[in-house]
């Protein structure tokens, strides 16, 4: 494999003495391709159950950093942890010989920063705390987003791929950086990505006034864009990005509009469907879209904080649904296709709709969401566990299972990674690992009158009295005393990140 300062990365390679081995999660992800070499894949661990969750510290922070005084500290919304934030990956399906359609050309651009060859302590030297992350569609890196407009993607602790017992887990460092030139809106993962398959490796981002950027997750290059422009020929940004499940095409969603882009001819021709007509329709900004996995559908989610189902093949509107009190931040569909998820902003409820009677949700999970950021859920590849996010920083375990027999169901567990809030949160798609990231925004608070020992020239707003907890974190999943499982990994504290990091249980 070859280290990080080199010009092509491979995720899922296995461990080198300078580089941890790759695994990236991402939400409603399935298990690892069939083309995927058995080598590249880690073994599971002895008696690893997926389904039981109870989770147990593996790694500790990517990133934790304190921001000095009178640094604004403003963090984007989620972690696509898309294991690719979010969370907001279209679902896999079986995986298809790609054809040259799909492959995106490469456009002549200046490379962005990748990441060097840096030690484990140089990670607190970060511009800008993690926020937001996504692992892979294959799981073999995480994608991470953050309030520098930074995507960083990091490997797994190369001990994770050791069969014998691990008492420490080494800090992550990010192997590749893709830089954006404003805020980040979404990104999101390749549908059909799998890193066996370099033609395949790509992630979509989209930023404030810029383009949509196609990047190779390999090198870090851009390899294409995808220009939108209004009724003034001015170029508008996407703020939501879905691959379609067979990934030959990107759906972007704009106000009352969404844009659907051939991954195979890059630049500004598209397909404009719009989901607001003569006062009729879903309006507001689609915020999110998410494919159903058996059926030709899609889910959106608007900031006018309802929910449209409509035709994969035309954009025809099937449904128009409404019970939410914000705006909707993100969609997950369940993998028996007629079931799916909705949470929003500023709302208590996350609910589940049943696509066979899609006029009243079927019942509704209990959750901490206070402010405008976007607060991720994802559910495990069996769909039995809906793991959320809040507010307050609670990570939460439902079992959907057996929701809808015993009233309003309640979670079957939850603990505290950190004292800020959970953004986002992404269950690997083949291994007991869940994935965790935390921040917000935050913004200085006026000082209070200073006593008489004080200095007289304090300025009426201060960050000093702020402490931030941004940090990537990786859980087990595995169970109570897990045989499987190292003992010092079982206790409150988690291993290569700080005391804060490693998680104190509810």
């Amino acid at each position: 494999m070859k280290t990080p300062e080199a010009s092509v990365l491979a995720p899922d390679c296995l461990p080198s003495d300078q580089a941890p081995a790759a695994a990236r999660l991402s939400p409603q992800a399935s298990s690892m391709d069939k083309n995927t070499n058995p080598e590249l894949t880690p073994p599971p661990l002895d008696g690893d159950d997926p389904l039981r969750m109870s989770p147990d510290p593996v790694a500790g922070s990517a990133v934790s950093q304190e921001l000095g005084e009178g640094d604004p500290a403003s963090l984007s919304t989620p972690l696509e942890t898309k294991f690719g934030t979010p969370s907001e990956l279209s679902p896999r399906i079986e995986e298809q010989e790609l054809s040259e359609k799909v492959n995106l050309p490469a456009e002549e651009t200046s490379k962005p920063e990748l990441g060097p060859g840096e030690d484990m302590e140089a990670v607190s030297e970060e511009p800008a705390p993690e926020d937001e992350g996504y692992t892979a569609p294959d799981g073999s890196c995480i994608l991470t987003n953050s309030a520098d407009n930074v995507l960083r993607i990091y490997n797994l602790p190369p001990e994770l791929y050791s069969e014998g017992e691990q008492l420490e887990y080494a800090e992550m460092a990010p192997v590749l950086r893709m830089m954006e030139g404003d805020t980040i809106y979404d990104y999101c993962w390749y549908s059909l990505m799998s890193s066996a398959q370099p033609d395949t490796s790509y992630v979509a981002s989209s930023s404030r006034q810029n383009p949509i950027h196609i990047w190779d997750a390999f090198t870090g290059e851009l390899r294409a864009s995808f220009r939108s422009y209004n009724h003034l020929d001015e170029l508008t940004a996407a703020h939501s990005l879905c691959f379609s499940p067979d990934g030959s095409q990107l759906f972007c969603g704009f106000s009352r509009t969404v844009r659907v882009f051939s991954t195979s001819r890059p630049g500004r021709d598209c397909e404009v469907r719009a989901t607001f007509a003569k006062k009729q329709g879903q309006s507001g900004i689609i915020s999110c879209i998410a494919f159903s996995p058996t059926q030709p559908l899609y889910a959106c989610g608007s900031y006018g904080r309802s929910l449209g189902l409509y035709a994969w093949d035309d954009g025809s509107p099937l449904a128009l649904l409404g019970g939410h009190q914000g705006g909707v931040t993100h969609l997950c569909f369940h993998p028996d296709g007629n079931r799916f998820f909705s949470g929003a902003r500023k709302d208590a409820e996350l609910l589940c709709w049943d696509l066979r009677q899609p006029a009243n949700p079927l019942w509704s999970l209990s959750r901490e969401v206070t402010t405008n950021q976007r607060i991720y859920f994802d559910l495990d590849p069996t769909g039995q566990f809906l793991v959320s996010g809040s507010t307050g920083g609670a990570v939460s375990v439902w079992d959907i299972g057996r929701a809808g027999h015993e009233g309003k169901p309640e979670p079957v567990l939850s603990f505290l990674p950190q004292k800020d809030c959970t953004n986002g949160v992404s269950l690997h798609p083949s291994l007991p690992l869940l994935a965790t990231a935390s921040g917000q925004r935050v913004f200085p608070e006026p000082t209070e009158s200073g006593d008489e020992g004080e200095e007289e020239d304090l300025p009426l707003l201060s960050m000093r009295h702020v402490h931030l907890e941004c940090q990537l974190q990786l859980w087990w999943c595995g169970g109570g005393a897990d045989p499987g499982i190292p003992d010092a990994c079982q206790d409150a504290k988690g291993q290569g990140g700080t005391e804060e990091g490693g998680g104190e249980f509810i």
